[in-house]
């Protein structure tokens, strides 16, 4: 990931040198296992733990051998030195790799929780805050009828609450390792050996496992990810319209000396969410490269490794920052209720007309005459007061004045309950 959008603690998670300290972990407790089922004599695994392997002292041996597992065993293998023939008996690379990277995804998934849970509780306590904001709502892009300012942060709430539930239940597949040998067939090493090493480290064994972890399980990751990146985009774009010079009802905070153009001193551009559905197609687009890395050849090849090795740190790095990013837009987002209030004031003879016309049909109106007078005379833009002499007019019926109902939203203990 470039500097400009990386994540220290992901970028820790997903370092070469933290990828090898858990590899050593893996070695270390599969060796132990071996020396608890007399396999292994006692003492080895105690060694291992004690070794450290340097990323640079396997990056020297990697030039050699073009393999960085192997060379990652070797260098062990010198470290560790009388006893060292225990280190990867009976295993292959992916029983190591992948029982890795499970650990790894886990880890970054508990950092991803951490993010959103912080933009969840902003997210709420604007939505309580703004519970009874009046505001236009819009479909297509048009003015609809009133809703609440509170609901629409509530709903963007609720998705984003339902998208971590996604990626939170993902590290149920995910929790998966494999330490059945080439081809997954327990040549050497037992099934039960797997199974002891594997709930040491808080995995479940891979049933009828090929020389890999599935793949299916990667991609489950990976879309989880991609459909709260695309909920972001969604928030981020609705954002980016109500900032519209036209529309202007919220707008992003913007800093002393900030420029929001080079050329025009006048511009205040909402980048943080423009950025957000920008990086949202990063993560869309990963989506189909995990799909991709399912199709592997018999057993396994390694098409998908070099996939994996960007898609994973890049796809944790992005919905971490732009998780941080949204929060951030939303705690400090500028509300302008004068404007709301005058987009209001502007829609006013449009927000009643369901209103009207459900009052029609309720006195015995053909649905379709009435709908027809009502749009023939809002799209003349016919005042309200105008709007309703003409349905008396043409129906011979008096019609409340809707326009001085006021909508209501739910009462504190009500809407608080929505949210959770």
């Amino acid at each position: 990931m470039i500097d400009r959008y990386l994540i220290p603690e992901v970028d820790q998670i997903w370092s070469d040198q933290n990828k090898i300290n858990t590899w050593k972990k893996i070695q270390f407790y599969y060796v132990e296992t071996l020396e608890e089922e007399n396999i292994a004599p006692k003492g080895v695994s105690e060694k291992i733990k004690n070794s450290d392997v340097l990323k640079e002292e396997v990056e020297a041996r990697e030039a050699i051998t073009n393999h960085d597992l192997a060379s990652f065993i070797d260098v062990l293998q010198e470290k560790v030195g009388e006893g060292s023939n225990w280190i990867h008996y009976g295993l292959t690379s992916s029983d190591i790799v992948d029982t890795a990277n499970s650990l790894l995804i886990n880890e970054s998934i508990v950092l991803v929780e951490k993010f959103v849970n912080d933009l969840l509780l902003v997210l709420k306590t604007r939505a309580m805050q703004e519970k009874d904001t009046k505001i236009i709502g819009r479909t297509h892009g048009v003015f609809a009828e009133e809703t609440f300012l509170g609901n629409i942060f509530g709903n963007w709430y609720l998705e984003i609450k339902r998208g971590l539930e996604r990626i939170s239940k993902s590290k149920e597949g995910i929790s998966f390792g494999k330490m059945s040998g080439p081809v997954g067939n327990y040549t050497v090493v037992s099934e039960e050996v797997e199974s002891k090493t594997l709930k040491k480290l808080g995995l479940h064994q891979e049933i009828f496992a090929s020389q890999i972890v599935g793949r299916d399980r990667y991609a489950e990751v990976l879309s989880s990810i991609a459909i709260l990146g695309s909920t972001f985009d969604r928030i981020a774009t609705n954002l980016r319209n109500y900032q519209r010079s036209e529309i202007s009802e919220m707008f992003e905070s913007f800093k002393e000396g900030q420029k929001g153009s080079s050329a025009m001193p006048h511009k205040k551009n909402p980048i943080g969410s423009e950025r957000i559905s920008g990086l949202s197609r990063i993560l869309r687009g990963n989506i189909i490269s995990g799909l991709e890395n399912m199709v592997l050849w018999n057993e396994r090849d390694i098409s998908n490794s070099s996939v994996e090795r960007i898609i994973f740190p890049d796809s944790f790095h992005i919905i971490s920052f732009i998780s941080k990013e949204l929060k951030n837009i939303i705690e400090n987002i500028h509300i302008d209720y004068e404007k709301i209030n005058s987009n209001l004031e502007i829609a006013q003879n449009k927000l009643i007309s369901q209103r009207v016309l459900s009052f029609l049909v309720s006195q015995g109106i053909d649905r379709d005459s009435a709908y027809g007078e009502i749009q023939k005379a809002l799209f003349a833009n016919t005042s309200y007061d105008e709007l309703l002499l003409k349905v008396k007019e043409k129906f011979n019926l008096d019609v409340p004045n809707f326009q001085i109902e006021t909508i209501k939203n739910f009462d504190d203990e009500n809407f608080s309950k929505k949210l959770n």
